[in-house]
């Protein structure tokens, strides 16, 4: 790695390392405060001081961590200007959060989370740079990136407002199957979904969520690539071609979509078309039922 890259991959790593940190704490504090998840609807209830302090934190560095993919190191002339975006890149998700929170404990957090992260960014120099472990490509794209690759997918698969297979109305294409996340699971699906596309000389996917900007989207490493339904809501996966995708959704379905993607799945998983799709409760033939008893 070039110093750049080496500095823009500290920071990423610091985040990861300090939301998983402040993770740990806060569920160390919600097993100590057991009446916690009990209480928290009821009227009156209020966050302890001590989860006031905690939570906001690893929330932030997954917000610092969003802005620093926005980045890209190799445009940078040099380490002080890459140094001096990631400083800023901090302070509009510290700006962000302060507007949102209005406790001053929360507030008091972030700051001292953002100082801390601006601090870091600082000292590093080149040859600390040199120990840094390399992370898989992931950046946010922007919102021109964004509106291209939905008007794609709506142009070549009729992708847009609403679901999709297998909870669209009407005749599924020919060149989708889809399954219950339960059998994909139990197949390593994310994994076969990875070797064929390595195998078609795909390097990197693009992640497009349902709800969109302000929601990240992304562009990933093939490496990284596993379809998951989450806080973005519904999950598009496809490549700057979209000649195939991967749509995971809120009811527990993962479909692939495409002639060479589906002939290769077929191929590794050749009864794959006794576990089809069958509704998004769990059932012990993993296909899934929309019967709720």
């Amino acid at each position: 790695m070039d110093n750049t890259t080496a500095l823009h991959t500290a920071a990423r790593r610091y985040c990861q390392q300090r939301f998983s940190d402040w993770f740990q704490i806060y569920e160390e504090i919600q097993d100590r405060e057991k009446t916690q998840v009990a209480d928290m609807f009821k009227p009156g209830w209020r966050y302890s001081d001590e989860a006031c302090r905690t939570f906001p934190r690893y929330r932030f560095d997954a917000a610092i961590q969003m802005e620093v993919e926005r980045l890209m190191p190799d445009c940078e002339a040099n380490l002080e200007q890459l140094r001096t975006r990631l400083v800023r890149a901090c302070d509009v998700a510290e700006m962000r959060f302060q507007q949102e929170l209005t406790n001053s404990l929360e507030r008091e957090a972030i700051h001292e989370e953002a100082e801390d992260f601006r601090a870091y960014i600082s000292v590093l120099n080149a040859g600390d740079l040199h120990s840094i472990e390399p992370l898989p490509f992931r950046r946010v794209i922007n919102d021109v990136e964004s509106r291209r690759l939905w008007s794609q997918l709506k142009q070549v698969w009729g992708i847009g407002d609403g679901h999709w297979y297998p909870l669209k109305e009407g005749p599924a294409p020919p060149n989708v199957i889809a399954f219950h996340e339960d059998y994909f699971e139990k197949v390593v699906g994310a994994e076969l979904l990875r070797e064929a596309l390595h195998a078609q000389g795909i390097r990197n996917v693009f992640q497009l969520q349902e709800f969109g900007p302000p929601e990240p989207e992304y562009e990933i490493d093939v490496s990284i690539f596993a379809p998951t339904y989450g806080s973005g809501g519904e999950q598009y996966s496809t490549s700057g071609l979209s000649d195939w995708v991967v749509y995971a959704s809120h009811e527990s379905s993962v479909a692939i979509c495409g002639d060479w993607l589906t002939r290769i799945i077929k191929e590794k998983l050749p009864d794959c078309g006794q576990h089809t799709y069958k509704g998004p409760y769990s059932t012990e033939d993993l296909r899934g039922t929309w019967e709720t008893n």
